[in-house]
């Protein structure tokens, strides 16, 4: 094994020579493979969207696509409108009013909703009438506007739809087109979307369903006109997924080019603290900005957009990618400044280092690759891309920082010694702590690790996006405020199918149906209840109650299924198209539309358990029942999320393993030397639940990246511990020479590592600010245990004299 290493160390040194005699063609080559990669950058485009969580052949996704080419959009933008008195004729007129321009003037929207168009349903045994609420406008005379506000109050379907329960809150309903508006044939699918059959409305090629970029630019036009409109007596609010989506995504652009900024102004300001001299900081920063600018060019060239997980990329490639380069340096500097020697001082560093920095890479790499395996789309992305990015940046550093080195004119400093005197003494103290309580650290570390696995039982898993905002956040403070006053702003779609023509017909079903919609009104948790429910069976009543003279006792399901058939012809006939959004052309399909608040996620897993139990046993195995929407999206979201990640820690932790043993030569201290990585991690585990912080799409990433990154300085630690051993013989000047070389690297690498994740906590959204709090501080105590448990292991396990590790 020993002759194996310095042959590969004699490698880099032949290596080094070779890219320094060519230095310009080298150099070339690295710029032309940044630059074939950079040119993508203008094609990189944005996904936020709930449904981006999941790929696009998840079972999840091909339900909800379903969903949407038969019954339309389910996600709504609702616009809440707060006064005294809703029925007042002035607020009304006001009302109406932004109803119109919001009609007129909104780009990709399919139809506004609200009390103006709203349906009445009345008749006689002969005639159905079916017209809007203010079909005449508003009425001058007092007595006609008190009817309308008692039919409204008085009429369930209103209710948490139009109207609050104390008639203090209306709402309008915004529902955009399916389909992007790319092309006229495209715009004129919508127009047949619902009633008209799949196969009608949609051809057998998959049509784009409205972009992200479409929906914003609507969003933005409404935010506009809603300005225009805000006033004491009318105060507004806006909710709705697509309206979280937009907010997140200029939340994400605004962050990152904030952290990119931050991090960089760090990584500056350390690296001239260590290295004292402009080639020190610019040629790292050289490295990391074309391995960031290589990196999202290949998203890009891959069609793969930036989302609210693959955001943390360029500040994680940034922190992580300054490491290598560091060290690097460090061995070059050190004995450039000794000798005067430039190419010898690269050559010396390449053999030194180069196979520490190759091997450090590699497991990073494979730590993050261990997230590609991920259910979740965004989650597989940051894996492969981030691993890719370490990659390159391992390229450009063993290559392109050499070369750049032996370009630029760099003179030597006599007195450099003197100016790391400081951190010289304490890595040496440190050492001698390692040396002198060893025992004491290792048994710390022990404790520390079984105390963590304990606490671990109690840690809350949590997929929120609209707690990714803060509280004050005027997005979760209108969709708070709607979920309160209208009883929710997100829905679950379930679609059943009876697989028979005029099936929605049979009494039987109807039955079924009202009596679930009935027991899944009880339905409750901890956050969450259910605020509306919308479905044929209830249509079908107020149609039977309307041809009856609004009797209120004739709000039943007929038993009878001829007569279903003609009430359902007669609202058909009345001009009312309400139909094509809830059951199919054929009758053999129909929508069942369920409306809560915005809670965790996890809460709803359970509640979509529940349901799926529910209509087993109220349609058996004769109806094809399908459950989907935004809310589905989000649970099946954190089980994936969970489950796959039990997976990347499996395998990150079993390759690094692997290749710590690879690289040591030794199965136990191998092993051993995993110790100090594991520690941090279960620390950060421990912090978590002390300051109560929740386990969700974020912080659950952070073991593997932490491992990914932290046993880099191991790897650093055991190459050089491992030299220095087999030529003085001695455990005790192993530690202290190898703390000598390479501690102040690790002590930087970790400072400058730590800032790139701290930079996080400046974040706009809550997640964020977790996720850099609770990685920068696993970084830094990963520093404290490689520096003192990997010296403390080496002292208690390697055999003083032993020829070989």
């Amino acid at each position: 094994m020993t002759n194996w290493r310095l042959k590969v160390e004699k490698q880099f040194e032949h290596f080094s020579d070779l890219i320094t005699k060519h230095r310009f063609k080298t150099l070339f080559l690295m710029l032309a493979m940044v630059l074939s990669l950079a040119v993508n950058l203008p094609k990189i485009t944005m996904d936020t969207s709930t449904e981006g969580f999941l790929y696009p052949d998840d079972p999840q996704i091909l339900m909800y696509n379903d969903f949407r080419n038969q019954f339309g959009r389910d996600e709504k933008i609702i616009v809440a409108v707060k006064t005294k008195d809703v029925f007042n004729a002035q607020f009304l007129e006001k009302l109406f009013a932004l109803h119109g321009e919001l009609e007129e003037t909104l780009p990709y929207i399919k139809e506004v909703n609200s009390l103006k168009n709203a349906r009445k349903t009345t008749g006689n045994e002969e005639e159905l009438i079916v017209e809007d609420l203010f079909l005449d406008g508003i009425p001058s005379d007092v007595e006609a506007l008190a009817e309308i506000k008692d039919y409204a109050l008085g009429n369930t379907i209103y209710e948490n739809l139009y109207l609050s329960e104390d008639g203090t809150f209306t709402t309008i309903m915004i529902t955009t087109n399916t389909y992007t508006s790319v092309g006229n044939e495209t715009n004129a699918v919508d127009e047949l979307e619902g009633f008209d059959d799949e196969e009608e409305a949609v051809s057998d090629e998959q049509l784009p369903f409205i972009s992200v970029q479409e929906t914003n630019e609507m969003i933005l036009e409404l935010e506009m006109i809603l300005d225009k409109y805000r006033a004491d007596d009318f105060v507004i609010y806006d909710a709705g997924s697509p309206i979280v989506t937009k907010n997140l995504q200029s939340t994400l652009v605004a962050d990152m080019s904030k952290f990119i900024l931050y991090v960089i102004a760090t990584i500056s300001f350390l690296l001239l603290v260590m290295f004292r001299r402009i080639s020190g900081i610019v040629l790292p920063l050289l490295v990391v900005i074309l391995t960031l600018l290589a990196t999202v060019g290949s998203m890009a060239l891959a069609g793969v957009p930036i989302t609210s997980m693959t955001q943390i990329l360029p500040s994680l490639l940034l922190a992580v990618g300054v490491g290598a380069s560091v060290h690097l340096l460090a061995m070059f500097f050190h004995k450039f400044d000794e000798t005067g020697d430039k190419n010898g001082a690269i050559s010396y560093a390449l053999g030194h280092s180069g196979l520490a920095i190759v091997m450090t890479s590699v497991t990073t790499a494979a730590s993050l690759s261990s997230f590609s395996i991920s259910d979740i789309q965004p989650v597989a992305n940051l894996g492969v891309f981030a691993s890719l990015g370490v990659m390159l940046a391992l390229v450009l550093t063993l290559v392109f920082l050499p070369v750049m080195l032996a370009i630029l004119p760099i003179k030597a400093k006599k007195d450099a010694a003197a100016t790391h005197g400081m951190l010289d003494d304490l890595t040496i103290a440190i050492a001698d702590i390692s040396i002198k309580y060893r025992r004491s650290i290792a048994i710390s570390a022990l404790l520390l690790i079984v105390g963590s696995v304990v606490m671990a039982s109690q840690m809350q898993f949590s997929h929120n996006p609209l707690h990714w905002f803060k509280k004050d956040n005027t997005v979760r403070i209108n969709t708070e405020v709607i979920d309160n006053e209208l009883k929710g702003s997100i829905s679950i779609e379930v679609v059943l199918d009876t697989h028979k023509e005029n099936g929605v017909y049979d009494p039987v079903f109807l039955n079924a149906l009202d009596s679930a919609s009935k027991e899944i009104y009880t339905f409750r948790g901890e956050n969450y209840f259910i605020g509306k429910i919308v479905n044929v069976a209830d249509v079908l009543k107020e149609i039977h109650m309307a041809l009856h003279e609004n009797d209120k006792a004739f709000y039943v399901i007929p038993q009878d299924p001829d007569l279903i058939a003609q009430e359902f012809l007669l609202f058909e006939n009345s001009g009312s198209d309400d139909l094509e959004e809830i059951v199919d052309s054929q009758f053999s399909k129909t929508r069942l539309s369920i409306k809560a608040p915005w809670v965790d996620s996890i809460e709803y897993v359970e509640l979509i358990k529940q349901l799926d139990m529910l209509l087993a046993q109220k349609f058996g195995d004769e109806v094809t029942i399908s459950v989907t929407g935004t809310l589905p999206i989000l649970a099946t979201t954190i089980t994936k999320s969970i489950e796959s990640s039990i997976e990347s820690y499996a395998i990150a932790f079993i390759v690094i393993g692997l290749l710590m043993v690879l690289l040591i030569g030794n199965i136990k201290l191998g092993l051993l030397s995993m110790l100090p990585n594991l520690t941090p991690i279960m620390f950060g585990v421990a912090f978590m639940v002390v300051f109560d912080l929740p386990l969700d799409m974020f912080t659950i990433l952070i073991g593997a990246i932490a491992i990914g990154m932290v046993v880099d300085d191991t790897i650093h630690y055991m190459h050089n511990f491992k030299r220095y051993y087999l030529i003085h013989n001695s455990v005790d000047e192993a530690i202290r020479l190898t703390l000598q070389s390479t501690g102040r690297a690790i002590f930087i690498t970790s400072i400058v590592l730590s800032s790139g994740f701290f930079v996080f906590m400046f974040a706009s959204m809550t997640n964020l600010f977790n996720f850099g709090l609770i990685t920068g501080i696993t970084v830094l105590m990963a520093m404290v245990t490689n520096l003192l448990l990997t010296g403390a292991l080496m002292k208690i396990f390697v055999k003083e004299g032993a020829e070989e590790l």
